[in-house]
């Protein structure tokens, strides 16, 4: 696989809304494209229309150029798909869950083992293998659905959100394995609401309302295309922190995270004196500006403050507050 494209794709479930409209767009090898966009916006329905599952009313979706409707039995085979809900089948052990379609795909005895055996590892799962997937927990099975579509080597992976009941750790596990696996030259799509997850680590975002694409681009050229007027600064204080939250909330700032100066140090929000503050706050520039003039006065020792630049979740915000209830 080169690229995907899907070509001005139209389908309604009941004849009379469009579930997606006109939808367009490419994914290329080795590319991870993040699908973003409201419950009820589409985005499930474009990722069984690209696994070959729904056949659209109007447009097509090609692999290199051809239909992929007309050779679907032979595209599901290089196709891994997660939809809604992993389809586990609890009374089978996690090894045999993955045996199973390892066989379906047509690898023999030895090359199903040692594939089983290297996604067991790469999911920190080996330790599970014999386990009942009813005795699993919620993440666990999660990360074991997610194991089930790699068992083939795909050349196009869709995940419908793909993170749902993993942990901080689990997340960041699995974003790092999917960007191994598109670095390998696997064409990917992650459907998610999630997106502090997505951004950084897609290559390229379609945002989808009431079915229609919006926005199409990299990552970083549409967070510039629309940079948005909330923006997220980060304040480092040496002295004088609860002060500093204090006067922040009171500006209405969105307090996200709150840091120590330095990675080694160990840092109490509550009580500490010193670290680092990452905020969002709204307005123009010059009010950053009339902030950090408001702590100064009021003895907070401020090292630095500096902007940090918008992602999908502002860029989502400002395009779509219109049209999210």
């Amino acid at each position: 696989m080169k690229s995907v494209c899907v070509e001005n794709i139209t389908h309604s479930y009941d004849d009379l809304r469009p579930a997606v409209s006109k939808l367009g767009f490419a994914i290329e090898a080795g590319q991870v494209l993040a699908l973003i966009g409201p419950n009820g916006a589409g985005k499930s329905t474009t990722l069984r229309i690209l696994a070959t599952l729904q056949r659209p009313d109007r447009g097509r979706v090609t692999w290199d150029g051809r239909d992929a409707w007309a050779e679907r039995l032979a595209l599901r085979q290089r196709i891994g798909f997660l939809g809604d809900g992993t389809g586990l089948y609890p009374t089978m052990s996690a090894a045999g869950y993955l045996r199973f379609f390892a066989e379906c795909y047509g690898l023999d005895d030895a090359q199903a083992r040692a594939r089983v055996d290297e996604l067991l590892a790469i999911f920190k799962l080996s330790s599970k293998a014999d386990d009942q997937i009813s005795d699993l927990s919620k993440g666990m099975r999660q990360r074991l659905a997610i194991a089930r579509t790699l068992v083939h080597r795909p050349e196009l992976l869709l995940l419908d959100e793909p993170a749902d009941g993993l942990d901080p750790l689990g997340r960041r596990q699995l974003r790092e394995i999917l960007r191994a696996v598109a670095d390998e030259g696997v064409g990917i799509v992650v459907s998610s609401h999630i997106l502090r997850e997505l951004d950084g680590f897609c290559d390229t975002v379609a945002l989808i309302q009431k079915g229609e694409l919006q926005v199409f681009g990299a990552v970083d050229e549409v967070i510039e295309r629309y940079e948005v007027a909330r923006r997220v600064h980060e304040v480092s204080i040496t002295a004088g922190l609860q002060k500093a939250l204090a006067i922040l909330r009171a500006h209405e700032g969105l307090i996200e995270e709150i840091l120590p100066l330095h990675r080694e140090e160990a840092l109490d929000p509550a009580t500490a004196d010193r670290g680092k503050v990452r905020v969002r706050i709204h307005g123009e520039e010059s009010r950053a500006a009339k902030l950090l003039k408001e702590l100064v006065l009021a003895d907070v020792e401020v090292i630095a403050l500096t902007r940090i630049r918008s992602d999908l979740e502002d860029v989502y915000q400002s395009i779509g507050r219109d049209e999210v209830a």
